[in-house]
């Protein structure tokens, strides 16, 4: 048969079909890849049907496409939500176990080989090791190491290396999944899974490191520093970049100030929690998502994890923070408020501030100074005119039983004084070389902040930390400052990385940067390849606040031998609390930074930091009479309590609305019921500084058999007793409060309120914030006065709150209220108070200090009375002691007031009434 030849035309228009047949094909195998696989060069993904709440995220770097998908061997699938990932990791990507479990002596090991999967940022690390430690009996450590290699490893002066054998009685179990790698943390009383890594793969490469977390439930609390706009996390598809970086709460879901890698999950309404702490201090993400799930994402170190378990929520956080290290212990002046601003101008306009102040009543402890004290700005100095008599100004604030803080930055000018002369402080540290250095280890680093051109510290050189108390030292011998609050520490620095720039490299720019602000590593930040004692700076960014914070502590160590001082920070990390204070930062005159600073409070006690607030009134912008009056009612319930705003704006220490404003009034009246409770919150912080518990707490750590307060954050508790439900919204005297199910008196009347366990409507004029006491509890008391200082003269007392059984119980600790070590050596009194059958039970437990003022129990209230009570009889060792007291009933709100009882501080009695 003769060949038909074809022309030209028909040559064109097979290929144009066959590619057409081509195209369509592969069209056709990558839908049904999206559905069930996708091959890619030697790889096809295994695509099993995942809920869409399940899928982990394959391109968290930037919008997901389709070729890009492929290119990663990922499954695609998208859908209408595009929060949701459409591209998502197949079920075999990640590592497998690769022989047997080998046992240790604290638990097991095993190695993990990689799967044969593309690379989503290079440099994968093929085999890596899974080391497990049953520590004890409700902690479970593992952490995956590269082993051929070694990685930076936060150096926590906490958290070290388990040394002991494992522990036994374990409240969890372990299981490990072998192909692909997961590992499955259980509770062993009821096989509730609780820490699930199979829902996502194990990923670990030089520059990216990721696990994902499957949870048990949605009530996830914790990480940041961020805000978050509740407590309980929203769970639908957010990431949260943790990096700490200088910049003001907002709206954005941009990091903050500091480092916090924990969260706490309640599992049930049984109060079984448990807490999962990551320690690496790179750049990071935390995701949360619907399944419920979390994911840690990355960018240096290792994988090492800490699960906590406890049959309460303040168990876990007592777990947590026995780890990495309890709060410090503030001195009882540090409890009372405090007034701020930046720029007030002169040392005269401060005293102007001070004075008004005080001539209304108002109780006040502490003044501080912002940074226009110094000389152009610089470290350690003061500026000779307008702050000329400085160094008068502590005795000034002293002569009234006040006290006085300074700010200091850790950026150090490199430029001289106005005078010309040497800046000392510079020439002596640049003697000792103690600043950060470029990445060749000689040349120091040259930023700009504040004063100009300027060094930083290296706070982890040893060398650094000597010339930092000596500084702190010299400068106190001038100015005799009584504390400290550190700044800028973030580290901050004006310039981008240096002032000159930085190289063109991996830690500059690494493969995957996460989101945070400004998409850039060394935004308003030195360099990533600058290097410190501890390491380059890429790995020890967000531990430069905590080792500053550690050489403060040095510093007041020195500065003030003996006494507790004031140190609060604005850059932490985990542990940071061990040796400071926080606050949340610049926030602004709003409504809604008002509403946010609590969950931000709340939050910061799960990570140890139980003296925390916010800038009362706000720091940025102009304020309003009302929403400054509102946040002076609920600042006075804040821990650390001042009022601070920035320079531009309008004045906002209460004074400055008038001597007789309703804004004086009801600051003065809330801050007189905080001063009135300080023995109660005193002994709040010890338990926080000895066992780990919460001082600001949440509903649900009292409540949480009561799904209602797992959500709760527009109100909160001092302790297990106090609730404060304040006005958070403008043009408002209602508001729906939450009682929970306990007996509650109001704290103003001391009447008991018909509500519980139920929403209620509560009428709070602008004068009035809801405060309840709760039954069943003894509140040590102490007559108020315009400071500490003089309130620790005044007669001391109990109120008394029944409960449904007409029972109560509560505690005291009292010392010194400033010295170092009343703990450890018993420098105390402590006091345990029983109430049943008309009796109170007033035990001394320890009596270690004897106060010098002579103190005693005054006075007795007893909320929830329903009959008259006719007499009192007080006995000491069982010997009946005459004390003429004097009695009144109220029968409309059921209260009792028993006065005249003159009970020294440091015995025991007991107190019975008649009814």
């Amino acid at each position: 048969m003769a060949k038909r030849k074809f022309s030209g035309l028909e040559v064109t228009l097979i290929i144009f079909v066959c590619l057409v047949t081509i195209i369509a094909c592969v069209f056709i195998g990558l839908f049904a890849s999206g559905q069930s696989g996708i091959k890619t060069k030697e790889f096809t993904a295994q695509c099993p049907s995942v809920l869409v709440a399940e899928r982990i995220d394959c391109i968290p770097d930037q919008i997901a496409t389709k070729n890009l998908c492929t290119l990663r061997g990922c499954c695609w699938s998208p859908q209408s939500d595009p929060s949701v990932p459409w591209c998502y990791f197949p079920s075999n990507y990640g590592y497998k176990v690769d022989g047997s479990t080998r046992s240790t002596e604290a638990g097991f090991e095993n190695t993990l080989t990689r799967l044969s999967s593309p690379s989503l940022f290079g440099k994968d690390i093929e085999t890596v090791l899974l080391t497990a430690e049953y520590q004890t009996s409700n902690r479970f450590h593992f952490k995956i190491t590269d082993p051929n290699n070694q990685r930076f490893e936060v150096p926590h002066e906490h958290v070290k290396p388990f040394t002991g054998s494992k522990a036994s009685n374990l409240n969890y179990k372990v299981e490990v999944k072998s192909d692909p790698f997961g590992i499955v943390v259980s509770r062993a009383s009821n096989n509730r899974v609780l820490f699930d890594t199979t829902i996502g793969p194990l990923q670990y490469s030089d520059q990216f490191l990721q696990l994902s977390i499957r949870v048990p439930s949605t009530n996830i609390y914790g990480v940041g520093e961020h805000v978050h706009k509740q407590y309980r996390h929203d769970v639908n598809w957010k990431t949260w970049p943790m990096f700490s970086r200088d910049i003001g709460p907002s709206e954005a879901m941009h990091n903050l100030y500091g480092v916090q890698t924990f969260f706490l999950c309640l599992e049930d309404s049984s109060g079984a929690s448990f807490g999962v702490f990551l320690m690496n201090s790179n750049a990071m993400e935390f995701v949360v998502q619907p399944a419920p799930a979390v994911t840690y994402r990355t960018i240096g170190g290792i994988l090492d994890f800490y699960i906590f378990l406890g049959n309460t929520p303040e168990e876990v956080v007592q777990e947590y923070l026995q780890f990495v290290g309890l709060p410090c212990f503030p001195s009882y002046w540090n409890l009372g408020f405090q007034l701020s601003r930046w720029n007030y101008g002169s040392l005269d306009e401060v005293k102007s501030v001070v004075e008004r102040n005080r001539a209304i009543g108002l109780p006040y402890d502490a003044q501080v100074t912002d940074i226009d004290y110094m000389e152009e700005k610089k470290d350690f100095t003061y500026d000779k005119e307008k702050f000329q008599d400085l160094p008068n100004f502590a005795a000034y604030m002293h002569a009234y039983g006040q006290k006085y803080i300074i700010i200091l930055d850790p950026a150090i000018s490199t430029q001289s004084l106005v005078d010309g002369s040497p800046y000392g402080s510079y020439v002596r540290g640049e003697s000792k070389k103690v600043w950060v250095t470029e990445a060749d280890r000689e040349t120091t680093l040259i930023g700009e902040v504040w004063p100009g051109e300027a060094v930083f510290p290296d706070f982890s050189n040893p060398d650094c930390e000597s010339w930092w108390v000596e500084e702190c030292k010299l400068f106190h011998d001038a100015v005799p400052y009584d504390g400290i609050w550190i700044d800028m520490n973030e580290v901050s620095n004006f310039v981008q990385g240096s002032s000159k720039g930085c190289l063109a490299n991996d830690l500059n720019y690494p493969p995957f940067t996460p989101n945070i602000l400004d998409k850039l590593m060394y935004s308003k930040t030195i360099c990533m390849d600058a290097v410190h004692k501890w390491g380059q700076h890429y790995d020890v960014h967000s531990l430069y606040g905590h080792s500053m914070s550690m050489a403060t502590r040095k510093a007041i160590e020195t500065v003030f031998p003996g006494k507790r001082s004031f140190l609060i920070s604005r850059s932490t990390f985990v542990g940071s609390g061990n040796y400071t204070a926080h606050w949340l930062g610049d926030n602004a005159a709003t409504w809604e930074h008002l509403r946010w600073a609590i969950p931000g409070m709340l939050e910061f006690n799960l990570f140890g930091f139980p003296y925390i607030g916010a800038d009362i009134c706000g720091f940025s912008d102009n304020t309003t009479e009302e929403l400054c009056r509102r946040w002076m009612q609920v600042g006075a319930f804040y821990p650390f309590s001042r009022n601070h705003n920035a320079e531009g704006f309008m004045s906002q220490d209460p004074a400055a609305f008038g001597n007789n404003s309703l804004l004086v009034n009801s600051s003065k009246h809330y801050l007189n019921i905080r001063y009135t409770l300080l023995p109660y919150l005193y002994t709040l912080f010890y338990k926080a500084h000895t066992r780990g518990d919460t001082v600001v707490r949440p509903l649900l750590h009292e409540f949480y058999s009561d799904e209602n307060t797992w959500g709760i954050d527009r109100q909160f508790l001092w302790g297990p007793g106090l609730l404060i439900s304040p006005v958070l919204d403008p043009g408002v005297d209602t508001i729906q409060a939450y009682i929970p199910d306990a007996v509650w008196y109001d704290y103003d009347t001391g009447a008991k309120i018909s509500a519980r366990k139920q929403w209620t409507d509560m009428f709070l004029p602008g004068d009035k914030m809801g405060l309840h006491l709760r039954g069943g509890y003894v509140y040590p008391i102490q007559q108020p006065a315009q400071t500490t200082n003089a309130s620790r003269l005044n007669p001391m007392g109990l109120i008394i709150a029944m409960d449904d059984s007409n029972t109560a119980s509560g505690d005291l600790f009292w010392d010194d209220g400033e010295s170092t070590g009343t703990v450890e050596r018993e420098a105390y009194t402590y006091y345990e108070f029983t109430v049943s059958s008309n009796t109170l039970q007033i035990t001394a437990k320890t009596i270690g200090y004897s106060d010098p003022n002579n103190l005693k129990f005054d006075e007795i209230k007893i909320l929830g009375v329903q009959q008259r009570i006719t007499a009192v009889a007080v006995t000491q060792n069982n010997v009946e002691e005459n004390h003429p007291v004097n009695i009144i009933y109220d029968s409309v709100q059921k209260v009792a007031h028993i006065t005249g009882l003159q009970l020294e501080l440091g015995k025991s009695y007991t107190v019975q009434w008649t009814q």
